[in-house]
Formats: C-alpha cells, structure tokens, sequence
C-alpha cells in the first residue's frame, strides 16, 4: 500500500536553523520493512503547495507530522490542500503536538486519526489495517472521533530496546537543498525521554517518550554514522546529536564511541546539548576525544532563585565547573539562557550578566521565556495571571520570540524593554567574547577556510552584537 508521509514545513522561517525530521525518517524505515511503498513529502523546499501532488498521488493513508504548537497552521495549510489532492484518503497527525493535545488536533484539522507518543509499531498496524480493509480501531496509541466523542485507546509500552529500531530513511532526504539552504550538520538522536523535571519543558516530553530515559548503545549509532557517511560519500561527517541530554550516557559510552569510530577510520565532528550536572572532567575529555567540539549547556540563568523556579536542579557554581572543563579540553561550550520569566527583576538579570563573565562562554544563545501550552509553565503562568496570549500560535515558538523580541508572559517586576535591554547588553558581551577569545578566533578563521558562508553569517552576527543585536531583528 502507498503512504505518504508529510513534513509540513511550507513558507516556514527556521529560527532556531533547518533540520531534516529525523523521528519522520525513522517512520518511513518502519513503513518500507512491512512491506509498504512509501513517499516523503517535504514541503521544506517548495514554491508552491502543488509541488508535490504528483508524489501523494494514490497514497491510501497520508501522515502529518506536527512538531510544534507554532506549526500547527502550516499543518492545517498543507492537510486541507492534500485533502483535495487524495480525498479518498485516510488522514493521520502525528507528532510532538497530537501527542500531547490528541482532542484538539482533531478538532483543529480534518485528521481521520491521531497516533501519539512513539508510533514505528502502531503506523504499520494502521497501515496493515487499511490495506487489508480491516477495523483499525482497537490499534493502540490511535486517537479518534466517534460520534462527536474522543476516543483514546490504551498506549503501548515505549521500545525499551532503541537498537531494534530501524535507522531513519535518509535516502529520501534532498541533503544537497537542506546544506544549502542553511544546515550544517545531520541531526541523530541517541536516547528517548528524560528524567529532569523542569517548569518550562515538562510534562510534554512524558507524553511523547513516557517519564524515563532509554539509551542506545555506541554500537548502533557507530552503525547509523557509517550508513550516513556511504550515503554521502564521505568520511568526514559533522552531526548534532538533538538529544535532550546526551552526556546522561555514562563516560565509557563515549569511550567506546571514539575506539570505533577510530576503527572505521570515521572522523566525526559533533555537538550537543548538556546539563552542567551531568558531565566529569573524564566525560567531555572523553567527549572531545571523540570529535565533540561543542557542547551547548542549559544554563538559563546566574540567579539561583530562578533556577529554582524553573526546576532546574542545577547551581552556577555546577555551571562554572563545566565550562572550565570545557576550556581544559578545547571544546566550545555554548551558554543557552532563558530571560523574561515572570519572576525575574533586574537584579536576577544581572546577576545573569555577571554568571557570563565568570563563565566565560565561546558562545551565547538568549532566548525569551516562554509559555508553550503543555507544559507547566504554560499551566502556570495562566493561574497566576501572566499568560498575555494564548491564541497567537507564531508566539510559541521561542527562538522567533528571540528573534522578533516579542513574549506571550506578563511581567510582573520587568517590561519587555527591560528584558529586551539585557538581550542586547548580553549580545554585545558576546561579540567582545568572539574578538577576544584566541579559541574563538582559531575557529573563526578555519571555518572560513572550509565554509566561507557559514563564517561570514558568523562574522556579520558578531558586528551587529556590538550595536546589541546580534541577529536580524524581525518586526513582521
């Protein structure tokens, strides 16, 4: 039976860059091994909706994913116009979103159906089901409407063995459009879920991954990362690995990451995100020995007090650790913040401020704190009064908040020019950082040796932060 699978990413900036949909990718391999013929619909490159009609043509089940509550209208955008496509058709969302708000997905888009949570089993029972003719209603994970009522079935157990999973279909992805078009590097994951409780990501994570953490063993990404560099052809590989917390492996995974990547004669140029209380001294020497060159930290802010209310469970002293560790060993370590939480005044803010300077980061990221329905601050902040809008769906997406200086909270101690203020201060300090670190520099200048575009976008950052805008302010 023919599936089409969606990525709906039609007339969409990436603030935060573009990525190719790995867990879609995952689905596909899912969908060939049981037998299914399968096209993939990336809407990421098109000039128009029609583009890829010819590709959904006699496609019996057509899957969306929806990553993002900010997402959901290019979603609905792209669904309606395939409806008119194959309305024959059965329609499925999938995803980040339908996993966490099933109900209103269906109510929002003409979706047949929601599978939630981890879907490689259950699309392929879906799949069975309608190519066989048979009731596909008792599928676990499946979300429905029957008579105007919400019907969710049981969810099946989370794989606990993520090796016995199959490598995303990369095959189907146009690389070549995707690196010029802005990616630099192939995204992989090597864990699902995470423990940490945190007031601005929980509890949405638990109802895509379930509330622990699986892991896959450096074997089997060894394996991924040799099929990707055949499918490139090459041997030099730069990746992003996008789990949430990837330094949760234990030391002697990465240990054995570098003995067989040295064995496959693979050198891999990687980054990540990290708790600073997750990683050792042995860890990221471990880590750069492996080809990691940068580690971009949660360190949200230098205030304990927020920290706090964030759940974070972490201290700047923890954070000062890690990022000498990191200057030890010669990886870049990237401070991501957060800034503009209801709770915050100006004394929170500068105690930031100052966190940095101790810190002394090869790079800062600010973003905007902000409440993105399902998860707890979202809750939060609406039973205290804070939540400003909650209908605009372009406000939920906290990398275009950075970018546009805009937020969806009030603030009860601050207003937006305040917070807006020391996103600029902080952008000006990370341009002095990029001109006087000798690192800095030594990265700079290789990076313009061997990607002159990407390192001129760097360097025009770096002379707009002295003016305390780092990026393009967008005022749309």
């Amino acid at each position: 039976m023919k599936v089409a699978l969606v990525y709906p990413r039609w007339d969409w900036i990436e603030y935060n860059g573009l990525a190719e949909p790995v867990g879609l990718l995952q689905l596909i391999s899912s969908l060939r091994n049981a037998g299914h013929e399968v096209e993939f619909l990336d809407y990421s490159f098109c000039s128009k909706l029609g583009d890829l009609d010819e590709k959904a043509a006699g496609a019996a089940l057509v899957g969306v994913a929806i990553s993002a509550a900010a997402k959901v209208s290019r979603a609905d955008i792209v669904t309606r116009h395939l409806k008119s496509v194959v309305p024959n058709a059965v329609f499925l969302a999938g995803g980040a979103y339908p996993s966490i708000f099933p109900g209103k997905t269906l109510e929002t888009i003409p979706f047949d159906f929601v599978l939630v949570g981890e879907a490689e089993d259950s699309i392929v029972e879906l799949s069975d089901a309608i190519a066989n003719g048979s009731d596909p209603s008792d599928i676990r994970n499946l979300v429905y409407l029957s008579d105007s009522k919400l019907i969710e079935n049981p969810r099946r157990p989370v794989p606990a063995d993520l090796d016995a999973l199959p490598f995303p279909a990369r095959d189907v992805v146009d690389y070549d459009a995707y690196l010029a078009g802005g990616m630099s590097e192939y995204g992989m994951i090597t864990t699902r879920g995470c423990p940490f409780n945190c007031l601005y990501c929980k509890p949405s994570t638990d109802f895509i991954f379930g509330g622990n953490i699986r892991y896959r063993s450096a074997e089997n990404v060894v394996e991924e990362i040799v099929r990707l560099a055949e499918i490139r052809s090459v041997r030099k590989l730069p990746v992003f690995f996008k789990d949430d917390t990837i330094t949760m492996h234990p030391a002697k995974w990465f240990e054995t990451l570098r003995n067989l990547l040295r064995n496959e004669s693979i050198e891999l140029c990687w980054h990540c995100n990290s708790r600073v209380d997750t990683v050792s001294r042995e860890k990221i020497h471990l880590m750069a020995e492996s080809g990691c060159h940068c580690i971009s930290f949660g360190v949200e802010s230098g205030s304990q007090k927020i920290l706090d209310f964030y759940r974070k469970g972490t201290t700047p002293l923890q954070a000062e650790q890690a990022f000498k560790w990191c200057r030890e060993f010669g990886v870049e370590a990237t401070a991501n913040l957060m800034i503009g939480f209801p709770m915050e005044n100006e004394e929170d803010l500068r105690a930031t401020y100052e966190h940095l300077k101790r810190l002394k980061p090869d790079d800062i990221i600010v973003y905007f704190s902000t409440a993105i329905p399902g998860r707890y601050i979202h809750d939060w902040a609406k039973e205290n009064g804070y939540l400003a809008n909650d209908t605009n769906p372009e406000l939920l997406d906290p990398a275009r908040n950075r970018a546009c200086e805009v937020m969806n909270m009030r603030l009860p101690f601050l207003n937006l020019d305040d917070v807006i203020h020391w996103k600029r201060r902080i952008e000006r300090y990370r341009s002095w950082r990029k001109v006087s670190s000798y690192n800095n520099i030594r990265h700079w200048v290789a990076e313009l040796a061997h990607h002159p575009g990407s390192a001129t976008k760097k360097a025009y950052r770096v002379i707009r932060g002295f003016g305390g805008r780092g990026e393009d302010v967008i005022t749309k």
